[in-house]
Parts: structure tokens; sequence; C-alpha cells
């Protein structure tokens, strides 16, 4: 008995150890691709991706850096995939692609992350993500980002912006001294929104929810709809800059900045 034990076990440990084998080759596609440009003040940035996560920060170099780190289950996953980074005058742009016959035939499509920095005056002209989180650090230039599946978290803004995202929560935190602001436009379909504002701004503020709360902490109170929902319609201070918030599934927070 204790012999077919022994075996038994023997048996389990190298299944194990093949599985975890397995799954360790199955992960050892990984790539990396970097290139930099170099622009002059308030340049243009756009980047689609369609599977993984992107990173934006700003740094004190008149160079926009994008690393494109890239894991595959296999070198077949990994060659269905071609990134193309260009630079026409002052705009870069970032395109991620897949052959058609990875959606058809659903193979694991590889994954694209992206790491980017650039000056702190850029314009994010079109940031599209399908499935992955965005985060965004200290940006003052315009802000223009749609994320299907994933989340959005962007913080030190200076500027103009327009978020959308439709499976995922939004969370924007202005500069405490932002004076660069015109217009601020967000919405979602599922995911809350926060909207930290600088405490001295002058807006006019239009939030409407279909199933969540609006709640502010600049003395403004939001009212019921008739059927469904509730709106909130007011101005911060004398008004100016324009505010729209847009939630249909999730609460919406208007808050100071700290």
């Amino acid at each position: 008995m204790g012999k077919i034990i022994k075996n038994s076990l023997l048996s389990l440990v190298i299944f194990i150890s093949s599985i975890l084998l397995s799954l360790q080759v199955a992960a050892q596609i990984n790539d990396q691709i970097e290139k930099s440009f170099i622009v002059a003040d308030q340049s243009y940035f756009s980047l689609d991706n369609i599977n993984g996560e992107v990173a934006i920060t700003s740094w004190q170099k008149n160079t926009i850096k994008v690393v494109a780190t890239i894991s595959a289950e296999s070198q077949e996953s990994r060659d269905d995939v071609t990134i193309t980074m260009a630079q026409h005058g002052q705009k870069v742009s970032v395109t991620t692609d897949y052959k058609e016959k990875s959606y058809r035939q659903n193979k694991p499509m590889a994954k694209v992350d992206y790491q980017v920095w650039l000056p702190a005056d850029t314009n994010l002209s079109g940031i599209e993500l399908v499935n992955g989180s965005l985060t965004i650090k200290n940006i003052d230039g315009e802000v223009e980002v749609e994320v299907v599946n994933g989340s959005i978290y962007a913080t030190g803004l200076g500027g103009d912006s327009e978020i959308s995202a439709v499976n995922g929560s939004v969370d924007i935190f202005y500069s405490v001294d932002a004076t660069n602001i015109n217009n601020i436009d967000v919405e979602t379909v599922n995911g809350r929104i926060k909207l930290y504002l600088p405490e001295n701004i002058n807006a006019d503020i239009t939030a409407d929810t279909m199933h969540g709360s609006i709640n502010t902490a600049f003395g403004l109170e939001a009212k019921k709809n008739s059927f469904i929902g509730r709106n909130l319609r007011g101005k911060i201070g004398s008004g100016g800059s324009k505010i729209n918030l847009d939630s249909v599934n999730g609460t919406i927070n208007i808050l100071k900045s700290e």
C-alpha cells in the first residue's frame, strides 16, 4: 500500500510540474519596442490600443518616449500584432493592429502595455483603448480619451478634457492651481465619475445620471427627475467654464482638489 501511495504522489508531482512548466513556457513570449521623438512646445500625441494598459506621464524633456511591451502565449500570437509609431510634424501617433484572423479563429490575443513619457504641455489628441485601463499624470495640454472596458485615472490635469468610458470608473483630478480650463466633458455608461476641481474655479455645471446619486462639495444640490434619474444645474463662483457630466449607471461626485 505504501508503494502505491508513493507512486501516486510521484505521478501527481510530475503532473503538476508539467502543468506549471507548460504555463511558464506559454508566458515566455515577451517583446519590447521603444522609440523616441523630438517635439516642440504644445505638440500632439495619439494612441490606440486593443488589448492592454496605457500609462502616460509628463517629464521635463522635449521628447516623447514610447515603450510598448508585448506579451503573448505563442510566437504566432506575437506575430499577429503590429505596432506603428510615426511622427508627422508636431504630431506623434501610435497604432496597434491585429491580423483579422486572430478574431475569427478566437485565438488568444497578445497583450500590449504602453508606457509613455512626454512634455507636460502635450495635447493628448486621441487616446483610444478597447480592453485596458488608462492612467495619466501631470498633463497641462488638452486631453481627449475613450476607453471601452477599463478604468480611467487622471491626475494633475490643467487643460480642457473630453473623456468617455463604457465599462469602467473615471477619476479625474485637476491641479489646485489650474486656470486654463474652458471645457470639461465626461461621460460613462457603467461606472462612477469623480471629478476634482480647483476650489476657486468659476464654472457652469450640468450633471445627469439615470441610476445613481449626484454629490458636490461646492454647495450645489441635485434634483430628482420626473420619472427616473437625477440632474444638477448650477454655477460655481461666477460661472464661466463649461462642465458637463453624464452617467447612465453610476454616481457623480464633484469634489475639491487638494
